[in-house]
This record gives structure tokens, sequence and C-alpha cells, in this order.
């Protein structure tokens, strides 16, 4: 049986390869409670210090969730990002992102949760669910701000395409472009650095400490329950339905704005 996730330790490092090439590096359910798993392991691993994710091979990271199931597995796979998504923001250690090729929706999102993002030349960022007639989920869309501003976030969620890296640094994206045959040295001279020359409780004091700031300058619980609902009723529309069925499909879709 392949293994969705590739977990690969090396002294203090460890990388988590998302393993589905064949699907674009798409994930389903299996893949995101993979990874959200062994995230929940590692938080109890005091010799793991720095976490790289990457795609596996070298031309994508992510192309996003994979939709390709019934309702009943798009279901599944959405509790699935959940669990993933939430492991990822507790995770306690640096988390570098590797990104090679295309990091779309919850790639993009896994990306900018991620403490740093070096990305290849040929690497490119999007958030194209208008597309589908879906909506960014709220909670994405505030990290996304807080990582890049209002401008760009609008950028890349209401125009729904993809920027190339340079445009990704240029907006604060990423941190690093590098040529792709320097992305894997880069990625790991730093992760080396990190977990060998920097003390483990100082770079958990840190994180925990900027999280938390973050946190007050969150979302308003005020607003919060309009937010889930917006997005509830735009992913569960006649759109969504048909954006998804599009691409499924190979064909432009027919939106009629129900």
């Amino acid at each position: 049986m392949v293994e969705e996730i590739l977990r690969e330790d090396d002294g203090y490092i460890t990388t988590l390869s998302i393993n589905r090439p064949e699907k674009r590096n798409a994930l389903n359910a299996d893949a995101l409670f993979s990874m959200g798993d062994i995230l929940s392991d590692l938080k109890e691993d005091n010799n793991i210090r720095v976490v790289v994710i990457r795609g596996a091979g070298d031309n994508i990271f992510s192309s996003g969730v994979d939709l390709s199931g019934g309702s009943e597995s798009i279901e599944k796979t959405i509790k699935g990002l959940e669990h993933c998504l939430n492991n990822l923001i507790s995770y306690p250690s640096p988390i570098i992102a590797m990104i090679s090729g295309p990091a779309i929706g919850a790639g993009l999102d896994i990306s900018v949760i991620s403490d740093f993002r070096i990305a290849s030349e040929g690497a490119r960022f999007g958030a194209t669910l208008v597309k589908l007639g879906r909506i960014y989920y709220y909670t994405a869309i505030n990290r996304l701000l807080s990582l890049v501003g209002i401008a760009a976030a609008k950028e890349l969620l209401l125009a729904g395409k993809l920027v190339d890296a340079k445009r990704a640094l240029e907006i604060g994206l990423v941190s690093q472009v590098v040529s792709s045959d320097q992305l894997i040295k880069t990625t790991y001279s730093m992760a080396k650095e990190l977990a060998e020359e920097n003390a483990p409780l100082a770079m958990k004091a840190t994180k925990l400490t900027i999280n938390k700031l973050l946190e007050r300058h969150g979302i308003d619980p005020q607003i919060e329950s309009e937010l889930r609902a917006l997005a509830d009723e735009v992913n569960q529309s006649e759109d969504a339905g048909e954006g998804v069925m599009a691409m499924l499909e190979k064909r432009k879709p027919t939106f009629t704005g129900r």
C-alpha cells in the first residue's frame, strides 16, 4: 500500500513529503489525517527540532484538496483538512515549506501556516476556488491577510489566478526564491542551522509568543459565526456543485449565482 505522506527523520530534522504525484499531490482524507497524526506525534518527540514539508517529486508542492470523490468523500476530506491544519498551527517548532511547482488552495494554506517558505523559480501560488464557485475558508483568508496584506490577498483570492515565484516574493508570500537545483540545498541548510545552532526551547517560546500576539489581532468572535455561515452557504451552493462537476468533466463551468 502506498503511503500518502512519507516521513523521513535525519537527526533533528523530519521531512514530510506529500506522496500523491499521480494526483498532482492533491490531498485526500487519508493524506490529511496522516499528516495531522504525524505532526501530533512529533509534538511529543523532543529530538525533532525542525519539520520540512514538501511534495514528492520535483515538480509540485500540492494542487490542493482532492475533490474527486462524492459528497461523503468530500465531507471526510474536509474533516481531514481541519485535523491537518489544526496540528500544523499548533506545532511548536519551526516548519519550513519547500515549494517546487504549484501550491494551490490547501497547498497554499499549508505553506502560509509554515514559518518559512522557500520556493524554486518554477513555483506557482494561488487560491482558485472562485473559479469553482467556492470560497476560501475565512480562517485561511485571515492567515493570508496577516501574511501578505489586503491588496495582495485580493489579487490572489478575487482574481483566482496563480502568481509566479517572483510575484510571491514581492508580496511577502515566500521567504526566498532560488533556482530549482539549489532548492534542496538551501532548504536543508536553513533547517540544519535552525536545528543545530538555535536553542530549541527558545525557538518554541518565540514561535508561541508570536502566535499568541497574532491571536490578539485575529477574528472578532462577534462576526465569526457570520463568516462561518457565509462560507458554508457559498460552498454548499448550486454554483459550488457546478464548479466541481465542471472541473471533473474538464469543461468550463456555467455559474448562475445560486
